[in-house]
């Protein structure tokens, strides 16, 4: 058969540019001189967002966009799903660059989302189907500059088209290919299909008008449905077409024809009346009376448009197989939707320009039918796929379909008030990839100016600090971890790491479960005042500063009141006192005036005139009378006052002062000495916990004492506190956790592990390792201000979880937020997250962001968590949504997260290359064969390449390698990959490791003994 060449005219007559006019569009002419006008948009709601109202709000958007467009228009809606390769980012850093290869040439879909818009042509009239008019033309312009702010402000992300935008979505869809540069070839139509070179293109057309079948009712969604955990997960209505795989293209074709009101409703009106008059003749006429009668009746209700509609499915395959299968996918999709298709599309040719953007006006009555606005917009496809965030700082994750995303977990949700803090708080149970997630994110995070510090109980993360060079710290009881928490400038002793320092010293007398009475408490902040102040305070003079009231307040700690000061320096001014004193004379006063005042003071002091005095005081008579006996006497009193000399020259002679500035001042003078005589006794020549302890025997016996407000020992046990302290003093089992200085290079140290699985059953030492570790981190903190920095806690966190613990726990996570820094916390346990109230009140309350891994086996339990972590109903069904997506074809192993910042969040995979599998992986096997590889290596990185250079050459699953590897306790070798390829090729269906092990039991050999001793001849790699 010959068939016929035809020309396949363009639809289009050109362009009226934007730029002559001052508009930021340019206006594609029809073949009719009809104007149309184009916007680009992303479709509003993401998919597997799983949000009822995002669809609803969306479609509101739209009936705007409908109802401001208004009649005599055309609105027609293109959504081209397409596929791309993902083309991998360079990047310096080996495991970046990897895993950037590892997604390099995957294919995956993208969709383009048109709105096009144009005055309608008028279809009574075959001459001219349009009749150009400035004032329509200019009233066009202006409905779509409102549109385009409408989008604006729904977040739709619109651009207008302008001439190379048009040509390259009409390019694209007359070769159906938008992979590639399009290049137009020869179009050849059939009545069931069209093929484009060498394509197969088809378009089914989703009603037949001959035979309107459509559901009774739909919504702005669906679900997506079945019996799963997620049944109830939000989609859009035609979902399915993301599901569909063997195409090149699909164009969405979603048209809408907005004709005259009143004259429509007039024709629908004379329509109804014609059914009903021959009603009696046939049901179908009755059903279809009634059905024109709901129809004007909503219209007159809700103010809702009458229009004419159109949708199509249009693909391109490259074989007729293909074609008829995906043909027959949609068919049974749409079925499921109560769409029953046209089966007399015939019109391939003319459906497929009516998909060209722009070319609406030509398609014809016939594959038209006539609803109601609101109706039509519920057939408009309104999901997008996510997007790479704008952002600096990023990491990588992928996307539902499998290829990677960049993701902004701190700065861009920081900035736009999404978040409040980068704290995080991750949780999934035993085997969901939380190590593996966590390795992931470590690893990208040290590509940035990050410091990480990790407190392990599982070696998770041996691996990856290997590669990165980090400091991986173990607890052993031969090489403990050994920290000075007591050693600090000045400028850091605040009231936080006061108490912090409290809450370790009652951890270690009283342990985790024990609350500190206030008591304590302030017994134990007034040990540690005291202990840094005479620290800090040593060899100064800081007393000279100090008013006497201040001195007699700092002396009350110390048991020492004012009468004792004044009393003491009473008796001392009594045992310091001249005959000249008690007589009250001066040094060079007359024979007579000693005569004279000597007998008059014993007049007064005689013991026969005072008594009936109370406070006589008759030592006062008898040291007057010896004053008088001696100085009254010239030779007594000579040789008197020669001793008086001798002494004044010797030491100084304290004499009572005469007036209050004077005594005040002797007052003042005793103080400092008392304050002196403190110091020496309780002097702490440098900082430590042994120190403490020694400052700590000394002072408290003196404090507790309190002759005023004595502390018994039912408040505080001095004994027990210092016997149980001692644990840690030098000579204790603990005596060098405390007490040695941490390497000071690890301040400056991007990435430590401190791995304390080894203390992690000790009840004692692990929460104080755990806390003193938490500490240094602070102090690493505050020093390293021009970084970033991440503590992550992995099980250990229960360690600390205490009553004791929450306000320094409280305390780290509000302010690891001002120092550029974050805390994450990592758990396995429903009950930790559910029945902890430090984990609540402290952790999840100033966490904003929140990772969860499958929550499969929590789903019975899961409303407590839902409620604990504020989740809706919509993030529930997105979160159970994690692994249960048909979406594992052609990707390697990966295992999806859900990812929350602030109030919602997103389902993103982690999958990795290789290379990164090996490092992150925390399978024993695994970790110990890497391992052999990194010991005949030079570093981790040449390992990896090794190892997977072997995996190739092996050519059989990993795990078989990696117990090879494990038995040789070497690195492959041309001998082992000899031996394991002639025993396979001998031993055909027959496990050769579980063949090998048994004959190494049996024999007693090494498994380089049961090589060396097989004769195979061994083939060369």
């Amino acid at each position: 058969m010959k068939l016929k060449k035809k020309v396949f005219d363009i639809p289009f007559v050109g362009y009226d540019y934007g730029d002559r006019h001052n508009w930021n569009f340019d206006v594609l002419i029809g073949q009719f001189g009809n104007p149309i006008i184009g916007i680009k948009i992303k479709n509003n709601v993401e998919q597997y967002s799983a949000d009822p109202d995002a669809y609803l709000q969306f479609h509101t958007v739209l009936n705007q966009v409908i109802a401001i467009i208004g009649e005599n228009h055309v609105v027609q809606k293109i959504d081209i799903f397409s596929k791309q390769e993902y083309k991998a980012e360079d990047s310096k850093e080996f495991l970046q660059q990897k895993y950037s290869e590892h997604f390099d040439g995957r294919m995956f879909k993208t969709i383009d989302t048109v709105l096009l818009f144009s005055e309608a042509a008028d279809h009574s009239n075959k001459k001219s189907r349009y009749v150009f008019s400035e004032r329509g033309y200019k009233n066009l312009r202006d409905k779509c500059r409102k549109i385009f702010m409408l989008l604006s402000q729904s977040n739709s992300q619109p651009c207008f088209l302008k001439e190379k935008d048009l040509e390259y979505y009409i390019g694209g869809i007359l070769s159906m290919n938008f992979t590639k540069v399009p290049s137009q070839d020869n179009i050849k139509a059939t009545r069931e299909h069209l093929t484009i070179g060498k394509r197969f293109v088809k378009t089914i057309s989703f009603v037949d008008v001959e035979k309107i079948d459509l559901p009774s009712e739909i919504e702005t969604f669906s679900t997506l449905g079945g019996s799963g955990s997620a049944s109830e997960t939000a989609v859009d209505n035609f979902t399915f077409i993301n599901e569909l795989e063997e195409y090149s293209t699909i164009v969405y074709n979603q048209i809408v024809s907005i004709p005259h009101q009143s004259s429509k409703q007039r024709e629908l009106e004379k329509k109804k009346k014609k059914h009903e008059g021959v009603a009696k003749n046939s049901l179908s006429n009755s059903i279809v009376a009634d059905e024109i009668e709901e129809l004007l009746h909503n219209i007159a209700l809700d103010g809702q448009l009458i229009v004419d509609a159109h949708f199509s499915i249009c693909y391109s395959v490259d074989s007729q197989e293909k074609m008829e299968e995906t043909q027959s996918l949609i068919e049974n999709k749409l079925f499921m939707k109560g769409i029953i298709v046209s089966q007399n599309s015939y019109n391939q040719l003319e459906l497929f320009r009516c998909c060209i953007p722009g070319n609406a006006v030509e398609l014809k009555e016939y594959d038209l039918f006539t609803t109601t606005s609101e109706a039509a917009l519920c057939f408009f496809f309104k999901e997008s796929y996510p997007l790479n965030e704008d952002s600096n700082f990023y990491l990588r994750f992928t996307d539902r379909q499998g290829v990677p995303l960049n993701i902004d977990p701190s700065d861009q949700p920081m900035k736009s008030g999404r978040i409040n803090n980068r704290n995080k708080f991750v949780v999934g149970p035993s085997g969901s990839g939380k190590s593996f997630l966590m390795n992931n994110i470590v690893e990208q995070d040290l590509t940035y100016n990050y410091d990480v510090v990790i407190v392990d109980t599982g070696d998770s993360y041996s691996g990856l600090c290997s590669y990165c060079n980090g400091r991986y710290i173990q607890y052993t009881e031969e090489k403990p971890i050994t920290m000075n928490p007591f050693l600090m400038s000045k400028d850091e002793f605040n009231i936080e790491k006061l108490e912090f320092l409290a809450n370790l010293i009652f951890l270690i007398w009283q342990g985790a479960d024990a609350t500190m009475s206030s008591t304590q408490k302030s017994i134990i902040d007034n040990a540690l005042m005291s202990y840094y102040h005479r620290y800090f305070k040593n060899g100064t003079r800081w007393y000279d500063e100090k008013t006497s009231d201040e001195l007699f307040q700092y002396l009350r700690k110390y048991n020492i009141y004012e009468e004792d000061i004044e009393e003491s320096l009473e008796k001392e001014f009594s045992e310091s006192q001249t005959y000249y004193d008690i007589l009250e004379l001066p040094f060079d006063a007359s024979s007579e005036e000693i005569r004279e005042k000597g007998r008059k003071l014993i007049a007064i002091h005689h013991p026969d005139k005072n008594i009936n005095n109370p406070e006589y005081d008759s030592e006062k008579f008898h040291k007057v009378f010896e004053a008088y006996d001696i100085l009254s006497d010239d030779v007594k009193r000579r040789a008197y006052n020669e001793t008086l000399t001798i002494l004044a020259t010797d030491k100084d002679v304290i004499k009572k002062s005469l007036n209050e500035d004077d005594w005040n001042n002797d007052i003042r003078t005793a103080l400092i000495r008392k304050i002196q005589d403190l110091e020496e006794r309780l002097k702490v020549p440098e900082l430590s916990f042994n120190s403490f302890y020694d400052f700590c025997d000394s002072f408290l016996p003196i404090f507790l004492n309190n002759k005023k407000h004595r502390i018994d020992e039912s408040e505080f046990k001095l004994r027990t506190f210092l016997f149980v302290l001692k644990d840690f003093y030098k000579g204790g089992r603990y005596g060098t956790t405390l007490n040695q200085n941490a390497d000071s290079t690890l301040f400056y140290e991007p990435f430590i592990v401190f791995e304390i699985d080894n203390v992690k059953d000790n009840p004692k030492l692990f929460p104080i390792v755990t806390l003193i570790i938490m500490d240094t981190f602070i102090q690493k903190m505050r020093l390293r201000k021009d970084r970033r920095k991440a503590l992550i806690i992995e099980e250990a966190w229960k360690a600390i979880a205490s009553k004791l613990m929450a306000g320094y726990i409280l305390y780290l996570y509000k302010t690891v937020r001002k120092f550029w820094g974050e805390a994450i916390v990592v758990t396995q346990e429903l009950d930790d997250i559910i029945g902890n109230p430090v984990v609540k009140d402290s952790i999840i309350n100033n966490s904003d962001t929140f990772i969860l891994l499958d929550q499969t086996k929590f789903k019975d339990n899961f409303d407590k968590i839902a409620s604990l972590l504020s989740l809706n109903k919509v993030e529930q069904n997105k979160i159970f949504t994690i692994n249960n997506l048909n979406n594992k074809f052609g990707r390697s192993r990966f295992k999806e997260f859900y990812l929350k910042r602030g109030s919602k969040g997103e389902v993103y995979g982690n999958e990795v290359s290789l290379e990164q599998y090996l490092t992150y992986t925390t399978e024993k096997p695994e970790k110990t064969a890497i391992e052999y590889y990194v010991a005949k290596s030079v570093n981790y990185e040449e390992a990896l390449k090794w190892f997977v250079r072997d995996l190739k050459n092996f050519g059989d699953k990993m795990e078989d390698m990696v117990a090879l590897v494990n038995l040789y306790k070497e690195p492959m070798d041309d001998e082992v990959f000899g031996y394991y390829r002639k025993m396979k090729s001998i031993f055909k269906d027959v496990n050769i490791l579980k063949m090998t092990v048994s004959e190494m039991q049996e024999s007693g050999l090494t498994f380089k003994e049961i090589i060396a001793t097989k004769k195979y001849g061994y083939e060369k790699v």
